[in-house]
C-alpha cells in the first residue's frame, strides 16, 4: 500500500494476509477453479499496489470523456464507436505516454496530482457489441477497489449494463453509479425521473449503492480547459468531493481490504455451493442404496418364500418316489419267492 499505515492498520493487514493466505491453500487442496484460484492470489497481489478505481459501463456511455474529465486532461481517444477495445490502466508518470504491458491491458501514464495517490482503469464496453472487449472488462473487475458504474442518460440502465453490475455485486464490490450526459436532458423533471429510474432500478439489482451521481463529461472537460461557466453545471464539483472525502487514507485502506475479502467470500460461497450441490448428490446415491438394498430384501424374502414351497414340493416328489420304489422291490421280491 502506498500510504504510511499505524500500527493498527499494519496489524489488520497483516491478518488480512493470513486469512486469505490459509483460504488460498484450502482452495489449492480443493476442486476450485484455476480461474477463481488465480483471482484470489491477484486480489492479493492487489493489496501492494495503488488503489484501483475501475470505470465501466457500456461504450456509448462516455467512460474515455469521464476519465478525461476526472484527470482533467485529454489522455484517452473518445468517440462514437467502441474506441476502447484495451484495458487502459493510469498511472503517474512524469510525461504523458501509453505502452502495452500484457495482452488487451495498456499503461497510461501522465503527470497528474490524483495519479499520485490511485490507479484508474478505463474499460472496454460491457455490452455484446464486441464479445472479447466485455471479457476483458469482466476479467478485471475481481482487481479493483472500487468501481465506478457509468450509465448514459439517454440509455440509462440497459439490460446488459444490468447483466454486467450483477457481476460486479457478486464479487462483492462497491459500486458509485453515475450518470453521464445529463445534460442532454434539458428540463430538470427529464433529469429527476432518469436519476430516479436507476436509483430504484440499482437498489433492486444489487441493493444500496455507494453514490449516484449525475453528471456531464463533456461539460466538466470544458471547464477543466478554459470555461469555468460550465463546472457548476457538469456536476462533477459533487462526484470530485465525494471522490476525495471517500478515498482519503483511511477510506482506500478500508476499501483496499475489502477488496480481497470480497473476492475470498465470492469464491468460498462458491466452494459451499459445490459441496452442496455434492452433498445432495451423495444423499440422492445413499437414498438409492437404500432402494437397492431395500428391493434386494424384498428380492431375498421372496426366494425364501419359493424356495422353501419349491422344497416341499421336492420333499413330495421325493418321498412318493421312494414309495414307489419300496413297493418296487416288494412287488420283485414276492415274484422272487414263487416256485418254479
Amino acid at each position: 500500500m502506498e500510504a504510511i499505515l499505524t500500527p493498527e492498520q499494519e496489524e489488520l493487514l497483516k491478518r488480512t494476509r493470513d486469512v486469505l493466505g490459509q483460504l488460498r491453500d484450502v482452495l489449492a487442496d480443493t476442486a476450485a477453479l484455476p480461474e477463481d484460484r488465480a483471482a484470489l492470489a491477484e486480489s492479493i497481489r492487489q493489496l501492494d499496489e495503488l488503489f484501483l478505481l475501475v470505470v465501466a459501463g457500456e461504450f456509448n456511455a462516455g467512460k474515455s470523456a469521464f476519465v478525461n474529465a476526472l484527470v482533467g486532461q485529454p489522455l484517452l481517444q473518445e468517440g462514437v464507436t467502441p474506441t476502447t477495445s484495451q484495458i487502459y490502466l493510469l498511472k503517474y508518470g512524469d510525461k504523458a505516454e501509453q505502452k502495452p504491458v500484457e495482452k488487451g491491458v495498456w499503461i497510461q501514464t501522465a503527470p497528474v496530482e490524483i495519479l499520485h495517490k490511485i490507479s484508474i482503469v478505463d474499460t472496454p464496453g460491457t455490452n455484446a457489441i464486441l464479445r472479447e472487449h466485455e471479457a476483458l472488462t469482466a476479467e478485471f473487475i475481481p482487481r479493483s477497489d472500487l468501481v465506478l458504474f457509468i450509465t448514459s442518460a439517454d440509455r440509462p440502465f440497459t439490460e446488459s449494463e444490468r447483466n454486467f453490475l450483477s457481476q460486479i455485486r457478486d464479487w462483492g464490490k462497491k459500486i458509485v453509479l453515475v450518470i453521464n450526459k445529463i445534460d442532454i436532458l434539458g428540463a430538470e423533471e427529464d433529469r429527476q425521473q432518469v436519476i430516479a429510474f436507476v436509483r430504484d432500478s440499482a437498489r433492486n439489482l444489487v441493493g444500496e449503492v455507494s453514490g449516484l451521481f449525475a453528471v456531464s463529461a463533456k461539460l466538466a472537460q470544458k471547464a477543466k480547459m478554459g470555461q469555468p461557466q460550465y463546472w457548476q453545471e457538469s456536476g462533477f464539483a459533487e462526484l470530485e468531493q465525494f471522490i476525495q472525502e471517500t478515498l482519503d487514507d483511511d477510506g482506500r485502506f478500508r476499501l483496499k481490504l475489502l477488496n480481497p475479502l470480497g473476492v475470498g467470500y465470492k469464491l468460498v460461497r462458491k466452494q459451499l455451493e459445490r459441496v452442496e450441490a455434492d452433498l445432495d448428490s451423495l444423499k440422492d446415491d445413499a437414498q438409492l442404496l437404500e432402494d437397492i438394498d431395500r428391493q434386494m430384501a424384498y428380492f431375498n424374502e421372496d426366494m425364501q418364500r419359493n424356495f422353501r414351497a419349491r422344497l416341499s414340493e421336492i420333499d413330495n416328489l421325493l418321498y412318493d418316489m421312494e414309495k414307489r420304489g419300496n413297493a418296487f422291490f416288494d412287488e420283485m421280491m414276492r415274484l422272487g419267492r414263487i416256485p418254479d
